[in-house]
């Protein structure tokens, strides 16, 4: 019984891996984004279903770049044209709380994965310098 306990539990250790080696290997690769909603700093919600882009992470070098132009029409009847871009900036996953930060010149973007499968994902942060709340849907290529 013991070796058997023995063996199960070595077997366990070779084969085991880390959340974070995991969420790399998903993670990896170009993302197109689908969908892109916003939460202002008052409570309402706006969306662009039709955004322009794409998020890719380099999980051997921790980089990610992303340019998306998303547009929506707000309360006042104006539309809004936004562009979201990084330029191969590191990123560092943390498991504990299931999020990235991506270390810009200027702050560090803290986004939270909200979904995360092989073929699609939810992620979304709070821009401190716009006031709202922006979440990207995205599905690999």
């Amino acid at each position: 019984m013991k070796k058997t306990l023995f063996i199960l539990f070595s077997l366990l250790l070779i084969f085991s891996c880390s959340k974070e080696s995991r969420v790399d290997k998903k993670l990896d690769g170009n993302w197109q984004v689908d969908f892109v909603k916003i939460g202002d700093g008052e409570g309402f919600s706006y969306s662009d279903s039709v955004p322009v882009g794409s998020w890719f992470f380099n999980s051997e070098r921790n980089l990610v770049s992303s340019e998306v132009v998303y547009k929506y029409t707000n309360l006042n009847g104006y539309t809004i044209k936004d562009t979201f871009k990084l330029i191969e900036e590191p990123y560092v996953f943390n498991n504990q709380v299931d999020r990235i930060f991506v270390n810009t010149i200027a702050d560090t973007i803290n986004a939270r994965i909200i979904l995360l499968t092989k073929k699609s994902m939810e992620i979304e942060y709070y821009d401190l310098n716009k006031y709202r709340l922006v979440r990207f849907i995205l599905s690999k290529d």
